[in-house]
């Protein structure tokens, strides 16, 4: 069955509505409304929206399911670098009246698994008539931070700390989509994009310290020196990021080569922050005791862009929604 043949509201009430979370504890709103009400779960409220066409996100080796999860772990990763708590989502379908049924159900099952993993709630939306399939996300997350840290913070002296493990994606701008769906760790470690929930907590404990941080979304080479740009100082990297074993493998110790796997690449998830060195212990304590992988990889210094010790250069790539890969330096 396609979904022109169905309407607008038995769509909604016959297949998303059974995905949609609970109301919010006190709320007078909710299904079939037009809008949803809550009461603030800690002082700070944040709020995000990230979008995307589920062919801009679609690997050869990802279902309409992996897609969607992928969709829904951005706009999670977006909170956690702000050492915010994601809690309500409210999705904006655009599905094609020619889209199989099936297919429909398949990018509301992603979005759903994803949501409930993270523990976030998806409370309403949207849905829209469109030749291609996509999905927007408006996320609200709450934190106790004072100030959550932005992109344009880094002062000179702080210490660069990245989370998550890198080079799976890197493989796959590097090498190609083609080499990378008939190489298993790289599809294993890409088919469904993860975020550490955690870190945003830790965030949040330490935001006097945490003068700045960004999620890696677009690469990590490319988040740093967007770090650097806005905050109008110089990275120096020391040592190459946390990577997947079988990146060490692949490199046989080149430094130059891990460098370029853990720099470009994209939907990693982790998050670059740049911490003051007073406030380092007690983030790196913090880190540890929550089980959170991480590396001290380098430090703020005064200058421009990012300097790698012990490598001459490395072409650095960043996705950009309109361009793909484009080479940032």
């Amino acid at each position: 069955m396609k979904l022109g043949e169905l309407t607008e509201r038995l769509f909604i009430e016959g297949v998303l509505r059974p995905y949609l979370g609970k109301s919010p504890p006190l709320s007078r709103l909710g299904f079939p409304d037009d809008a949803v009400d809550f009461l603030p779960l800690a002082p700070r409220i944040v709020a995000s929206v990230d979008a995307a066409s589920i062919k801009g996100v679609k690997l050869p080796w990802r279902s309409l399911e992996d897609a969607a999860w992928a969709i829904a772990t951005g706009a999670v990763s977006d909170h956690v670098a702000k050492g915010s708590r994601p809690a309500y989502a409210l999705v904006s379908l655009g599905l094609s009246p020619d889209l199989d049924l099936s297919d429909a159900e398949a990018i509301v099952r992603g979005l759903s698994e994803a949501f409930k993993y993270y523990g976030v709630s998806w409370v309403g939306g949207d849905t829209n008539s469109s030749g291609a399939p996509w999905v927007s996300v408006t996320m609200i997350g709450f934190t106790t931070a004072k100030r959550p840290p932005p992109r344009s913070g880094a002062r000179p002296g702080d210490a660069v700390v990245v989370t998550g493990r890198y080079g799976a994606m890197g493989y796959v701008a590097l090498r190609g989509v083609e080499e990378a769906s008939r190489t298993a760790w790289v599809v294993e470690k890409t088919r469904r994009p993860l975020v550490d929930v955690r870190v945003g907590t830790v965030i949040a404990l330490n935001y006097k310290s945490v003068h700045a941080s960004m999620d890696v979304s677009d690469g990590l080479g490319f988040t740093m020196m967007e770090i650097a740009r806005l905050s109008g100082v110089g990275l120096r990297v020391e040592r190459p990021p946390p990577v997947f074993k079988e990146v060490y493998e692949l490199c046989e110790g080149r430094l130059e080569c891990l460098y370029e796997l853990s720099l470009n690449g994209g939907e990693e998830y982790g998050v670059v922050m740049t911490v003051s060195k007073e406030g380092l212990g007690e983030v790196v304590e913090d880190l540890e005791s929550y089980g959170v992988e991480y590396e001290v990889i380098g430090e703020v210094v005064e200058g421009s862009g990012l300097k790698l010790e012990g490598v001459d250069r490395v072409a650095i790539y960043g996705w950009d929604q309109f361009g793909g890969y484009v080479k940032s330096a």
